[in-house]
Parts: C-alpha cells; structure tokens; sequence
C-alpha cells in the first residue's frame, strides 16, 4: 500500500475520532466500581440575615397556640381542622434575629432548621408554653441556575440539604453545549461574593469543594462550550453544521475507497 493510502486512512480515523465523545462530557469519571468518596463539607442550609421563614406553634391549649402563630388561618370541614390556609412568615434582620410574640429578639443566624425549632422551642417553654412543639420551614429561600441548562430559572430550596447534582437535576441537567468541567458558582458570603470553579467530571474535585452542596442565593452558571460559541456567529452555523460534518466524511471515504483500489 502507498505511503498515501496510509496518510488518508489516518486521517479518515483522526476524523470520526474527533467525532467521538468528548473526554469532558461524562460526570465522576474517576469513580470505579465499589470505591468510597466521603465529603466533609456540611450540606445544611443554615438561616442567614434577610431569610424568610414560617413557625408554627402546636400546643394543647389552641389559645396559647394562636397568640404565637402569626398570620396563620384554618378552614374547618366536617368539623375537623383541614389544614393552615395561610402563614405569615418571619424575616431575620441584619442581625440575624427575628422579633417573636411575647419572647421578643431570637437570634437564629447561623442554625439549621432543626436548630431554629429547638431554640424557639426551649424559649417558649422556659417562658409560657409547657408543651410547646414548633415546627420551622423556609420561605423565600432560592438558588439560581442559568447558562447551558435545559430550565433555566429560579428554585426554591425545600430540603435541608441540596447537592450541585440535585440542583442541575431541577433545572434539566447541562445541555449538550454546556461545560462540565468548569461549572461556576457564586455565593454571597457576609455581604461578599466568591466564587468557586468545579470540574462534574472528577469525583474528587467536586465532593472535597465547598460549592458541593447548594446555599440560598448561589447563583450556578454553566459555559457554553466551543460548539455553541462558534454556532453564535453566523458562519459559524454555515460551516460547522452537520451536514458540513458528514459531507467531509463522504469526501474523505470516497477517497480513501479509491486509492485504496
């Protein structure tokens, strides 16, 4: 065979190599069967200033009950509660506290859910409320996910605890044009914003970062890879579509074929 029938066979390979998967695409991929990861970053969301909230105070007395419950109104059906219509919530100020009927200042910045309910808890029965069960549950909070997703938008964090992967799953995963191994997210920290840059594809990297689990407020913006910034520019959409891709190839085997003979 020719040294030229050589050189067109490379290239045809090198060709429908390059149209193979790309080694950035798939996620965890240093991850083998059976392996352990552990993470040491604590996933809680834990209440900042300016966080909404709602509390709501069970007790066997519904009259001490109502004068701590703010905002909230019942229906009755067959003369059974049928459930809370409406609750009014709290905001924590700047201080990270919340100003409750009767108790007055709560400082909650800083506790988790579960935290926030103890600590109203203990206060109401030290105070008035014996039997006193309160039951905490976030508001407003949010995290945003824009860039190469399939729903971008606006989500509300209904856990206690959100991973990056449950958080891209609420927003349709990355697009096939998005970068997976270089994911940014931007968080507000006491009033300053930093930024943390992971990579989807390597488990190490993304279990042992801070970024790993979702705060209220993260913004998570996914790359447009190299295919959909040249298919921005309009010859970009003429000479890198598809049919141009697979006209090469035809060009390329007919050549081959021949030369080959």
């Amino acid at each position: 065979m020719k040294i030229q029938n050589y050189i067109i066979l490379s290239l045809v390979a090198a060709f429908f190599s390059a149209c193979g998967t790309p080694k950035n695409y798939n996620y965890l991929q240093d991850l083998t069967n059976g392996q352990v990861m552990t993470t040491s970053v604590d996933g809680t969301i834990r209440l900042q200033p300016k966080d909404q909230i709602s509390i709501l105070v069970k007790s066997k007395d519904p009259l001490m009950s109502n004068l701590f419950n703010k905002g909230v109104t019942t229906t009755m059906k067959s003369g059974q509660t049928e459930g809370n219509m409406y609750v009014t919530g709290y905001t924590l100020g700047p201080d990270g506290d919340i100003d409750f009927p009767v108790l007055g200042k709560i400082q909650l910045k800083g506790l988790s859910r579960y935290e926030a309910e103890q600590t109203i808890q203990k206060r109401l029965q030290e105070e008035q409320l014996k039997d006193a069960n309160v039951t905490v549950e976030f508001m407003n909070l949010s995290y945003t996910v824009t860039g190469e997703v399939k729903e971008p938008g606006v989500y509300p964090i209904q856990k206690d605890a959100i991973t990056l992967f449950e958080a891209l799953g609420k927003a349709g995963d990355i697009s096939v044009y998005g970068k997976r191994d270089s994911v940014m997210v931007v968080r507000d920290i006491d009033g300053t914003k930093k930024a943390y840059v992971l990579s989807l594809t390597s488990a190490k990297d993304i279990l042992s970062s801070e970024a790993y689990y979702v705060r209220q407020n993260d913004l998570i913006y996914i790359k447009a890879n190299n295919t959909k910034a040249r298919q921005s520019l309009a010859a970009g959409n003429e000479t890198r579509s598809m049919s141009f891709w697979l006209s090469l190839a035809s060009v390329f085997t007919t050549i081959a074929v021949l030369f080959i003979k």
